[in-house]
């Protein structure tokens, strides 16, 4: 059978975008893929979880125990479950923004004639083969500065670098559009 065939004991994949069957028969491993086509996913083997994004129709046949599958409401899904104790459940995925990206110059542009700001802007990491942020092999890695700033008269001094770290697209911190506490929840934060 042509396609991804994913084995072993505890182990974690991300097969990216997928055009393939897939055929997991681990067990107790973390499987991540996006369905570039139509695709059949067969999990054969026992406590895996399995996350499915993308938009395009997936067949998904379980005949293993106690997996939990997570795959993406603007799937199409055809669910074919002969196994015992999976779960299935929908979920909206939320895809991270592009990182922001501002330049030194325009940071500084953006000071007055007097203050003590924090100014944030990022630099190319081109020599980097990795994100150490993460620990992701991409292109896109930005080094973020942090400096504290003292401007008088429109003259600006570095008084302190506060924070210098890589990002990358997979380690960007990005949050819904609405996340809204509720009343309960705010009670039990703040007393």
């Amino acid at each position: 059978m042509a396609g991804h065939t994913v084995e072993g004991t505890q182990t974690s994949r991300d097969l990216g975008v997928v055009e393939d069957d897939v055929t997991i028969p681990a067990s107790s491993s973390s499987v991540d893929l996006t369905a570039g086509a139509a695709v059949t996913v067969r999990l054969e083997g026992d406590r895996n979880s399995v996350t499915v994004r993308g938009d395009h129709p997936v067949e998904l046949v379980l005949t293993g125990e106690r997996n939990s599958v997570t795959v993406a409401e603007a799937i199409e899904l055809t669910l074919t479950d002969e196994g015992r104790a999976n779960s299935v459940d929908r979920e909206q995925f939320i895809e991270p923004p592009e990182l922001i990206e501002q330049s030194k110059d325009e940071a500084y542009a953006e000071l007055g004639w007097f203050g003590f700001p924090v100014v944030t802007y990022q630099t190319e990491a081109t020599e980097r083969e990795y994100c150490h942020g993460c620990g992701a092999d991409t292109d896109g890695i930005v080094h973020r500065h942090e400096e504290r700033v003292l401007t008088v008269f429109g003259v600006s001094i570095t008084i302190r670098t506060r924070a210098r770290s890589d990002q990358c697209p997979q380690c960007s911190d990005y949050v819904a559009d609405e996340v809204e506490l509720t009343d309960a929840e705010r009670r039990s934060i703040y007393g």
